[in-house]
């Protein structure tokens, strides 16, 4: 028996390797659609269950609204083209740089300082909550922070008695509760206010239903709370244009702040190039001032030589050694220049205590000669200083990143200075070398008369403080014309605008995946199921799955209505679909044995449930109404149920009959058609192997014949017990019963075992319980294993056409 079910465990793994390795070339379409009937309410089911998860999760998600606005960066300086003037007065819009400075926090919190969210209003469901911005019912005015522990903090507002509010918010662990009037001003520990029934008098109906709160905020809070909803990329590099976007779970607020975050930029950037072009004038204006005082001195040392030596005409001064000296000259006012701008750049970088005002130094620089050398230095400690404004912004002055970007800086700015020191004391050394050549010069005019070497002394000085003075006034006018020309073209392309639908969850694809999903998981189990279907469902599958020459009796369909115990079902419905399945197997047992005497039919199964003893009973009803005397014996003494069917007790019978107790003529019972007779199997005994094999059993079989034409023996399983097999091979027709979706197709392989090992050779198969509401295949086949006959059922091939054309009715009603 153990290798009988290792056989058996092995032939169906086998089965089950062999159905998915030849999925694709042994599909078999009428099964696959069985099961897939067989399935619908599982699809159904499904498809149901998807269904109602993507109601939930549309239900109970909170929707998330996109707003975006486009900028557009650029500037135009009319009348720095019209006078051709090569020095910008304000620095050039830088794509990238301006794109880090909307991401950054620092410029984050000035747009959320033009959106109203000091105080934020919430409703909280059982499930969501809802902001209500600028939709709140009621508001908080006139609101004072005294203690900044509350910010961040639900404060819950409820209805209290009288047409007062309540309060209540948790600081820690303490709870603070308190009631209030409405439009009455109220003092908490933490925060002086009025909350304001907006167009109410008292707390409007149906607004209990959840918990409303509102929170407190400062700007740092709602920066670190809102910098992760906005989003800020370059849309266009030619153009210029930048696309903000701002996402939040109210439509209102995702569009106010991403507007906010547009117009913000527009207000700062103005103001960040006003300020440096007022810088530059306000250099020129101070070095006016200083030049003007200058040339008048020197022009009253002029008139003063003048009157004093009556000296008014220097033509007599060789023009040679006056060219070669104007042009020292020159070169030392150049000198001079590029020296008292290093000096004001100095002063202003040590006019301030603490860091660089780099927008101040840069204007200083700008046209200048030596604004290259400088111009990096002082861009990577802007840099710097940026970076520590931004981490100044999120951490404290305590933090140690801070304290080594101040280090940094401070090293920048002394790298600065000493590079300025150079450049001047290089400066000093090449005026020092024009002094020297001038010196000689001078010496050449010591010859002149003293008194015209001293007029040409002061009106050298004279000249250098006019030329100077002449240029300051030129460069005034200039930037002045500049300024009042220059004029932002920054500009909003694209507005914010109000969303109307959501982003996510979008309803139509959630729902799309989610019934897909569910689609998939019902055809999964249609799949799965076809792969591990092993179990027999037709009569094709008897005889593939069979390596011999079985012969097929026929099938029995199924029955619709529940059978407690197996019984005589063909003398109450004789022209039922069952009954004539019967007569068809009737039939066509003269295939089988058509000699001429008594017969021994023998029907066993490989397991219990099979349907055995329904079809002994049944075949000996069928054939005792052609006149056959007909006798079923009950040998499955371990489980009996011939006496169940009949309904009868089961007090004797075989086990008693073979040993003696009682007589054939005490065990024959009648049952309610004439010629059908049958013998329970009696009391269960210890040894019902000793007993169907023993010689008594052949006594009362050839007893038997004498009286019946027929002897029907129902056997017990020979795939649990081997007690019918001997009974099998001494049986005229011996009979297998598989029934439909039951049985295995493994089970087959004891049908090859009895025909093979056993020389069973008329061993002949009876499908039972087939359901005719299947997919109809494998019933109509003719087979010639064995004895070479052939059959088919024209009733179940008539019913067959009549429901190919009600199949989609049928389909329907199914699921």
């Amino acid at each position: 028996m153990l290798n009988d079910d290792v056989s058996n465990r092995a032939a169906q793994l086998d089965s089950y390797r062999e159905r998915i390795t030849n999925f694709s070339n042994e599909f078999d379409l009428g099964l696959f659609v069985y099961i897939v009937k067989r399935t619908l309410v599982w699809i159904g089911l499904c498809l149901l269950l998807a269904f109602t998860a993507a109601y939930l999760y549309l239900r109970y998600t909170a929707p998330t609204y996109a707003s975006s606005a486009m900028l557009q960066l650029g500037q135009t300086n009319n009348a720095q083209m019209v006078l051709k003037v090569n020095t910008p007065l304000a620095e050039d819009n830088n794509l990238q740089a301006d794109v880090q400075l909307l991401r950054s926090r620092f410029f984050i919190a000035k747009a959320v300082q033009l959106v109203p969210l000091q105080v934020r209003y919430f409703f909280r469901g059982q499930i969501l909550t809802e902001e209500r911005y600028r939709q709140s019912f009621y508001t908080l005015e006139h609101l004072e922070v005294i203690d900044a522990s509350v910010l961040g903090r639900p404060v819950t507002v409820a209805p209290a008695e009288g047409g007062a509010l309540k309060i209540a918010y948790s600081v820690g662990p303490a709870p603070f509760e308190f009631t209030i009037l409405p439009g009455q001003p109220f003092t908490t520990p933490h925060f002086k206010a009025s909350l304001v029934l907006n167009g109410r008098e008292d707390w409007p109906s149906g607004q209990d239903r959840g918990t409303h709160y509102f929170t407190l905020n400062d700007t740092r809070l709602l920066t670190a709370q809102l910098a992760g909803q906005i989003a800020v990329s370059i849309a266009d590099p030619s153009a210029k244009t930048i696309l903000i976007g701002t996402k939040d779970h109210n439509a209102m607020l995702a569009r106010d702040l991403c507007q906010a975050m547009a117009d913000a930029f527009i207000t700062y950037d103005l103001q960040r190039k006003s300020e440096s072009a007022e810088s530059i004038l306000h250099f020129i204006e101070s070095q006016k001032d200083t030049v003007f005082a200058e040339l008048r001195t020197s022009e009253m040392q002029l008139g003063i030589f003048k009157r004093d030596n009556r000296v008014s005409d220097m033509e007599q001064l060789t023009p040679l050694l006056l060219a070669r000296s104007d042009e020292y000259e020159d070169q030392m006012l150049k000198l001079r220049m590029q020296d008292n701008l290093l000096k004001e750049v100095e002063h202003a970088a040590k006019r301030e205590a603490g860091h660089m005002d780099v927008y101040q130094l840069r204007p200083l620089l700008a046209g200048a000669d030596l604004a290259g050398s400088l111009e990096d230095a002082i861009g990577v400690l802007g840099k710097l200083l940026q970076d520590r404004e931004t981490m100044a912004f999120e951490a404290t002055g305590e933090n140690e990143n801070l304290r080594m970007l101040d280090k940094q800086i401070e090293m920048q700015q002394g790298l600065i200075l000493e590079s300025i020191a150079v450049m001047r004391e290089r400066l000093a050394s090449r005026m020092n070398d024009y002094n020297q050549k001038l010196a000689e010069y001078e010496q050449r005019f010591s010859q002149l008369p003293e008194k015209e070497l001293a007029y040409a002394r002061i009106e050298r000085l004279f000249n250098i403080n006019e030329k100077y003075y002449s240029q300051l006034l030129e460069k005034d006018i200039e930037y002045r014309i500049s300024k009042a020309g220059f004029v932002p073209e920054n500009r909003v392309l694209e507005s914010a605008v109000l969303p109307t639908a959501p982003i996510t969850p979008n309803r139509g694809m959630v729902m799309f995946t989610y019934l897909m999903a569910g689609l998939i998981a019902g055809i999964l189990i249609v799949i799965v199921r076809y792969i591990l279907h092993n179990n027999i469902t037709s009569l094709n599958d008897i005889a593939k799955s069979s390596n011999s020459s079985v012969g097929i009796l026929g099938m029995v369909p199924k029955y619709k209505k529940e059978i407690p115990v197996s019984q005589l079902l063909v003398d109450k419905h004789p022209k039922s679909l069952i009954a004539e399945s019967f007569r068809s197997v009737r039939t066509n047992l003269q295939f089988v044995d058509n000699s001429p005497g008594p017969k021994v039919m023998a029907v066993t199964s490989t397991i219990s449930g099979e349907g055995k003893t329904f079809v002994a009973i049944n075949l000996g009803g069928i054939i005792s109404f052609g006149d056959k005397r007909v006798v079923i014996l009950d040998l499955d003494m371990r489980k009996p149920k011939i006496h169940l069917g009949f309904g009868v007790q089961n007090v004797r019978g075989m086990s008693t009959l073979l040993i003696g107790k009682d007589t054939l003529e005490g065990c024959i019972q009648h049952s309610s058609l004439s010629g059908l007779d049958f013998i329970t199997a009696g009391p269960t005994p210890p040894n019902p192997s000793e007993l169907i094999m023993g010689p008594r059993m052949n006594e009362l079989i050839e007893h038997l014949k004498h009286q019946y034409d027929v002897i029907l023996i129902d056997t017990p399983p020979v795939g649990l017990v081997t007690d019918g097999i001997a009974i099998i091979q001494k049986a005229d027709i011996p009979m297998y019963i598989f029934r439909a979706d039951y049985s295995k197709k493994a089970f087959v392989q004891n049908v090859d075992r009895l025909i093979n090992e056993n020389q069973i050779k008329r061993l002949s198969c009876v499908l039972n319980g087939v359901d005719v509401d299947r997919n109809k295949y494998g019933y109509s086949y003719g087979y010639g294993y064995g004895y070479g006959y052939g059959y088919g059922y024209g009733y179940y091939d008539d019913k067959a056409r009549a429901a190919k054309g009600n199949w989609l009715s049928k389909l329907l009603k199914r699921i």
